[in-house]
């Protein structure tokens, strides 16, 4: 459960810095969208790894991550 004080109310809708890690990103973002996950930035293969990034309904927004 995320909760917001009142006086951060500001940063609803900003990066958070919490990060979710899949062993195949792809996979696990196509399941993700198929339950309705909007994602904001689609998954970018880097020589580290792959991520993506997706939004909860308040529009936070969180990464998915490979290891």
């Amino acid at each position: 459960m995320l909760f917001t004080a009142n006086d951060h109310k500001d940063r609803i809708g900003t990066s958070s810095n919490i990060v979710f890690v899949a062993d195949n990103v792809e996979k696990t973002a196509e399941e993700m969208m198929r339950r309705g996950v909007e994602f904001v930035r689609p998954r970018k293969t880097e020589h580290w790894g792959t991520s993506a990034i997706f939004q909860d309904v308040d529009g936070n927004k969180f990464v998915l991550s490979s290891k």
